[in-house]
């Protein structure tokens, strides 16, 4: 059996530090000869996202400027399932992305029943998850988790879970199908569940086929086709989580925070990169993590400042700079503001590297 991964063209949600990763990874796994598409597509509304600027245009890689709502109503929309030995499109989610493909569906069958009510309607039933909470209306997102610790970055989920060093002896799809199972026993008119499953493919990159989205928008159909009330269950899920990874305890935030600070501060920026990007992994607000995404890239512009690397410099402190902009946030706990204002004249020449401190009135008290 062969190990290369076929697929036909590959779309990236997000070219900031997540689709920038994925996608150089696809042109690695292209050149070694492990993986064969058409074309890798990065959807950003920013013309001058991160993986435009480090990777650029290719003959296997594309750019589109876009809102992700607007591109997945026209690319989902003339979109067929793969005819049987063709490969099939793919879509490789992000971790701060909201849940897409279920909005797509739910708006697909607004234009389809123009005058039926469509809502999002809280999931009923337990998982018997660690972790599981639900987003308050109007959302009504149930995220869940397996996990109840911080996973690695870039985990591919493998048979033992490296974060507890033993066998992984659960799989959130079939959770999810044994509660759909549950809830029609009790009575409930739900069909599905519709899943979009995110798989480990190829060189630490998880994607869904687009043909499971299709076949969502089919089910969904089907479902209310007699004209009936109908329910169905609607999943982004892998392994171990449903939609997206987990918020991390205001314990957990806080400790690692500490810890990023500390790194940081005493120059080891490649971990103090680490450190922020787990916090900046557990938000769901883009506004917010946006400014996450800059101290990150603060900390990895001061690494290609340590290196000599101009060029990575100017373009990833430039984007941090310009993620840093603006008032204070209350609710990221450094003072950004003092912060960019260090960087800006570090990154210049003009003063020594920035510090990142607690605001004052967010310092975590002894003990916390």
């Amino acid at each position: 059996m062969s190990d290369v991964v076929t697929m036909r063209d590959v779309v990236v949600i997000g070219g900031g530090c997540y689709g920038t990763f994925y996608a150089a990874q696809l042109s690695k796994a292209l050149t070694k000869g492990k993986a064969r598409f058409r074309k890798v597509i990065v959807v950003d509304r920013d013309p001058r996202c991160r993986a435009r600027l480090e990777l650029g245009e290719a003959p296997e890689r594309a750019f589109v400027e876009s809102d992700w709502t607007a591109y997945f109503d026209a690319f989902l929309g003339e979109a067929a399932p793969a005819r049987p030995g063709e490969p099939q499109d793919y879509i490789v989610p992000s971790p701060l992305m909201p849940h897409l493909m279920c909005e797509w569906v739910v708006r697909r069958a607004r234009t389809r029943w123009p005058a039926r009510a469509v809502a999002i309607a809280p999931v009923p039933g337990t998982l018997g998850t660690p972790y599981d909470r639900a987003a308050p209306a109007p959302d009504h997102t149930r995220y869940v988790s397996f996990a109840d610790w911080i996973c690695p970055t870039h985990c591919v989920e493998p048979a033992v879970c490296p974060a507890i060093g033993r066998p992984r002896t659960w799989e959130m799809s079939e959770a999810v199908a044994e509660l759909a199972g549950r809830l029609r026993g009790a009575g409930e008119p739900v069909s599905g569940p519709a899943l979009f499953v995110c798989r480990h493919h190829v060189f630490g990159v998880g994607t869904f086929a687009v043909d499971a989205v299709l076949a969502g928008d089919a089910l969904v159909a089907a479902a209310g086709a007699s004209g009936e009330p109908a329910s169905v269950l609607i999943g982004t899920v892998s392994s171990c989580h449903g939609r997206p990874l987990p918020p991390m305890t205001p314990a957990e935030r806080s400790a690692i925070l500490r810890h990023a600070r500390d790194l940081f501060n005493a120059g080891d920026y490649w971990l103090a990169h680490e450190a922020l990007e787990t916090v900046w992994r557990s938000i769901i607000r883009e506004d917010e993590a946006a400014v996450w995404q800059g101290l990150i890239q603060a900390a990895a512009a001061l690494l290609h400042r340590e290196r000599g690397n101009d060029h990575g410099v100017e373009v990833v402190g430039g984007a941090a700079l310009a993620k840093l902009g603006g008032p204070q946030r209350p609710d990221v706990e450094f003072d950004t503001v003092t912060f960019r204002a260090q960087l800006a004249r570090a990154l210049t020449g003009e003063g020594d590297p920035p510090r990142l401190e607690f605001r004052a009135d967010d310092r975590p008290q002894p003990g916390s």
